[in-house]
């Protein structure tokens, strides 16, 4: 899938551990906008390894910052940190390829960004609760919805059939060894739960085990709207729906 959100610059956050009391609500939030607007150079666990940090060091040398150092984040500050992602790299003497996320987002939406990488060093990699709740909730997919879904967010990658031979397939396999996952393998797909195939397309594949190239929709597209790409796989593999 080739995600359409912007995605963030590397280089300048610096992560530690969130000593305020952050709701649960503007936690999930600052989640779902990290995993969609930063975890493309940072990492899903803010590693600094995102699938554009090879190609970030090779072409300029820059190298995203790593958010899960709690040790860095102590001499920057909370204050800190949402400077940063406000004014971006170049305003502060870091590197110019870190946006100024400011002109982009909502305050609010900062804050909650700036509270979730604060709290990337105690992160563990699962499936937030809130996500399972979501997938609960959201009623039954279509494949017919789920398909116009596919063709729109997740054929350049998965193929217009879903085989994984999509205009970006050779891409990613020749620069990054990755191969977009055939969605028309029954094999693979039999055994996996519809929760687990919602998960991996709202929290992207670096959170779920698998590659760091599959984005995080979460934030672009509603719960049923991943419903309905589930049902959509189901329908293009073959394969029964597992709850």
């Amino acid at each position: 899938m080739v995600a359409l959100v912007l995605v963030a610059g590397p280089l300048t956050l610096l992560a530690s551990s969130c000593s305020r009391k952050v709701p649960s609500a503007d936690m999930l939030r600052g989640q779902q906008a990290y995993l969609a607007y930063c975890a493309m150079c940072h990492g899903d666990t803010g590693a600094g390894d995102g699938p554009l940090a090879a190609t970030l060091a090779t072409e300029s040398g820059a190298h995203p910052a790593q958010l899960d150092l709690a040790s860095r984040l102590d001499a920057l500050g909370r204050a800190g940190v949402r400077k940063i992602i406000i004014e971006g790299g170049g305003h502060l003497g870091r590197s110019n390829l870190m946006p100024a996320w400011g002109e982009k987002l909502d305050p609010a939406l900062v804050n909650q960004i700036t509270d979730y990488v604060m709290a990337l060093p105690t992160q563990k990699q699962a499936v937030p609760a809130a996500t399972i709740q979501k997938y609960l909730q959201a009623p039954p997919g279509t494949p017919e919805e789920g398909r116009r879904l596919f063709v729109y967010y997740c054929s350049g990658c998965h193929g217009p059939e879903g085989k994984g031979d999509g205009f970006n397939a050779d891409s990613l396999r020749i620069r990054h060894n990755v191969r977009p996952r055939d969605l028309t393998d029954a094999s693979y797909f039999k055994d996996k739960t519809d929760e687990q195939l919602y998960a991996t397309i709202s929290l992207g594949g670096g959170h779920t085990g698998k590659s760091v190239y599959m984005p995080a929709w979460t934030y672009t597209l509603s719960p049923e709207q991943i419903k309905d790409l589930v049902s959509y796989v189901r329908a293009t593999s073959h394969t029964e729906s597992k709850p």
